[in-house]
């Protein structure tokens, strides 16, 4: 089976592309710009943009299946684009990464509202589906850290079941290999409940002994930055910092069908602390 990643230059297809072939599934990526440096072996690539049809349509010849790793506010219209060019490709499966917090009564927030469409389409495309509802991913951390300092955006309480990358993306790979995997919603939870600065706190004692202290900037004074600033990213990540301070993770038992079926995540976060410290 030849499997096309959608989205292949974001964090979290890295993990995916790697497990994939490593289950012995060929890989072709596609993204609008590939750095060919973030992976260790020359795969086939496809570069071009995914709402130009002719695009889509010379990365879908001849592959099998689809991966849809996406993070864009028009994500709904992404994934319709794929789909309907899917249709005409006698593709057969399509994955596709979403999140744990994606309801029904959390479409009031832009970026939930976006991937519920988005899972919506699929389903609903006629063609088997695998969607991962993930929790919050230890790879996320490093990107608090900036400038000699680790800051994150209000207070954040709520625990979630932390995961690491590529427990996910072995969860990915599995599903591929199990047909009972298909037209299924996996919520995939890490083995332990953490709070943000917790974690943020321990990252930084480890791999940034030099960062004391993990600052908690207001949500209310970070949109008034964004705003004076007119800083479309950082009112786009503000709007969702102060979304998971509204709304929880659902209850752990969520997660039973996808750990049953393709086996529970084990990376803990110490072990993945350790794991980390030793890349560096």
């Amino acid at each position: 089976m030849k499997i096309l990643v959608v989205g292949a230059s974001g964090m979290l297809a890295k993990p995916v592309v790697k497990k994939l072939e490593e289950k012995g599934f060929q890989v072709r990526l596609f993204s609008r710009t590939i750095d060919q440096s973030m992976y260790s072996k020359d795969y086939e690539m496809v570069q071009g943009d995914l709402f130009h049809r002719e695009n889509l349509e010379k990365a879908l010849d001849g592959c099998d299946a689809i991966h849809i790793n996406l993070s864009k506010t028009d994500e709904g219209k992404a994934v319709k684009a794929i789909v309907d060019t899917a249709k005409h490709k006698n593709i057969k499966i399509i994955s596709y990464i979403s999140g744990a917090s994606v309801s029904e009564e959390n479409r009031w927030f832009q970026m939930i509202d976006q991937k519920f469409q988005a899972e919506e389409t699929i389903i609903n495309s006629g063609i088997s589906y695998m969607i991962f509802r993930p929790s919050w991913f230890f790879e996320l951390l490093p990107l608090m850290v900036r400038d000699g300092k680790a800051m994150m955006i209000g207070k954040q309480p709520n625990p979630s079941h932390w995961i690491a990358a590529d427990d996910y993306a072995q969860m990915v790979a599995r599903a591929y290999q199990k047909t009972e995997a298909k037209n299924k919603i996996f919520y995939v939870y890490g083995p332990e409940q953490h709070v943000m600065k917790d974690l943020l706190t321990k990252y930084c004692a480890e791999i940034h002994p030099e960062i004391k202290k993990v600052s908690s900037i207001p949500i209310g004074m970070m949109k008034l930055i964004a705003f004076l600033s007119r800083n479309k990213e950082l009112k786009m990540v503000t709007s969702l910092f102060a979304y998971f301070e509204k709304v929880e993770e659902p209850t752990a038992d969520k997660a039973k069908e996808a750990n049953n079926l393709l086996g529970n995540p084990q990376t803990t976060f110490d072990k993945w602390l350790k794991l980390k410290n030793n890349k560096i």
